[in-house]
């Protein structure tokens, strides 16, 4: 698995004896003077003001350039502060303007009016709009009213916290947006109009907006912008489902290893190049997987929140080989198997909405598909104890027989198999609110790899009864049959090639299922 972020390496702490210097002087005759320098002392530029509110009460405003952070603390009659105050950080803020911008439930329902003139029932007004938490999940702005007692007070503190704002460097400035409109059965361009763009719109963030047209449309301008356009963009935004996010990961990625003359299609490669800017979703899909496992909850105002205010977080992303060739790249499920067949079986169902996964399950259990192969995989470190757990083999397997081995991957393990799944985050959705994978988490380096045996199809139902009730962290605690592993990297194969003398004899173990994997075109 490869990491798109860079692990950050903390400080050295200082202790006060190490911020000294001493410098030995000396002079004509050849006696020497320690001279101990005093250390440097950061400047903590921390500017203030008296301001009021809208009920009248007096606060002081401040300013802390250095932490970037406003704080209003109230003040009594006396100018005395008391203990009541409130603290914005840069980090939390979408707006400050000279004129006010309607909000319904927390959102701006059209992109706001031009920001030059002031707004008329309070000239003197500085009006800030910053995300706050609705509740664990969901994210809304609110606005902070701050009245100056002078026109020219007002311009200069406008002045210097817009000029703070627009150098704040988290924030994007420019987002290249791609929209599936066949998306959230065909409203994802009316979901980014009424609840996406005026966000950004307030947030002042420059938008270039594609409509996609069909399959990797999205992968093939990724491919083909120029490097002018290139180097401005500060994100890239995907609005639609988790296979429209893969398709735009899958691109830059790959024009990211091109550029820094790296061989992706490289099994062995060491680590990729990270992205030059962040990728940006916004759910407008059928399960929504990736934004509801970084999120928590696939609210599309929530998460355009987070893109305006430069949220961050580290994802993993897993590539896909045929041998020495890359077919994909993705950063939420592998699928293989029951759930394989089912999720494939429902693209040609697709006009029924999110209602064609429980068809399709019904349709795909009916036949109960198994599929004979062998998986082979690499723990994770801190993982090779749980190699004990691994069941015996269907025989013959080359493997167990000592005629064959990999130290790529140590750990084996062949036999018919009902569903093979990997998840490469926690694959919260509808179906699983509360997460497929058993212990991955977002951006941990480790994939969850499970293995379930062929089985009846009452024990099949009741495990996916079970994961969508429980999840999958309690799911290999309660279903004995369910082999679970963190690994690093993983292989399978197919019964045709595990046993090819057998082919002729038994077709049912030569044949093939269907793997499900979001992401761009085959390479």
């Amino acid at each position: 698995m490869d990491e798109t972020d860079i692990e950050k390496q903390p400080l050295n702490d200082l202790h006060p004896s190490d911020t000294k210097s001493t410098v030995i002087i000396s002079d004509e005759d050849g006696d020497a003077a320690a001279v101990v320098i005093p250390p440097k002392v950061e400047t903590h530029i921390i500017q203030s003001a008296i301001v009021k509110s809208t009920d009248g009460k007096f606060h002081r405003l401040s300013f802390d350039q250095n932490d970037k952070k406003l704080e209003l603390v109230l003040l009594k009659s006396d100018s005395i502060p008391t203990k009541y105050k409130m603290s914005i950080s840069f980090s939390e803020i979408v707006a400050i303007r000279n004129s006010r911008v309607k909000l319904s439930g927390g959102l701006p329902k059209v992109p706001p009016p031009d920001d030059t003139v002031t707004d008329k029932k309070h000239p003197n007004a500085i009006f800030i709009y910053y995300a706050v938490r609705k509740n664990v999940y969901i994210w809304r702005i609110r606005e902070a009213i701050i009245l100056f007692t002078t026109t020219h007070d007002k311009k200069q503190w406008i002045d210097l916290l817009q000029a703070a704002l627009k150098a704040y460097e988290p924030r994007p400035k420019s987002l290249l947006i791609f929209i599936n409109p066949y998306g959230g059965k065909g409203k994802a361009k009316s979901i980014y109009d009424k609840q996406v763009d005026p966000i950004l719109a307030l947030a002042n963030i420059k938008r270039r907006v594609v409509l996609t047209e069909r399959a990797n449309h999205a992968y093939d301008i990724l491919q083909e912008i120029e490097k002018d356009e290139w180097t401005t963009i500060d994100g890239v935004v995907s609005v639609g489902g988790d296979g429209l996010f893969n398709e735009c990961l899958c691109s830059i990625v790959i024009r990211i290893q091109i550029e820094n003359e790296k061989d992706i299609r490289d099994i062995n490669v060491a680590a990729l190049a990270k992205p030059p800017f962040r990728f940006g979703i916004i759910g407008a899909g059928s399960a929504n997987s990736i934004v509801s496992s970084v999120h928590g909850v696939d609210d599309c105002p929530t998460a355009a929140v987070h893109i305006a205010i430069g949220s961050k977080c580290s994802v993993d992303v897993c590539t896909v080989h045929e041998g020495q060739n890359l077919l994909r790249i993705s950063a939420n499920a592998i699928s293989y198997g029951w759930l394989g067949d089912v999720l494939r079986d429902s693209e040609r169902y697709r006009y029924l909405g999110p209602i064609r996964y429980q068809w399709s399950a019904l349709r795909t259990t009916i036949r109960h598909p198994y599929y004979f192969g062998r998986i082979a995989f690499c723990l994770n470190d801190g993982e090779v104890a749980k190699a004990i757990e691994l069941p015996e083999c269907k025989k013959p397997c080359e493997y167990c027989e000592g005629s064959k081995s990999d130290s790529l991957y140590p750990y084996h393990w062949t036999t018919d198999f009902t569903h093979i799944i990997c998840c490469v985050i926690p694959c919260v959705s509808p179906f699983t609110p509360y997460g497929l994978a058993p212990n991955t988490g977002v951006g941990d380096g480790s994939m969850d790899l499970a293995l379930l045996p062929r089985v009846s199809r009452c024990t099949n139902l009741s495990v996916m009864r079970k994961v969508a009730m429980y999840g999958g962290k309690n799911l290999a605690s309660l279903e004995n049959s369910l082999h679970c592993y963190r690994v690093k990297r993983w292989s399978f194969t197919p019964g045709a090639l595990v046993s090819p003398q057998n082919a002729d004899h038994d077709p049912k173990e030569m044949r093939q299922g269907d793997w499900n994997l979001d992401g761009g075109k085959n390479l």
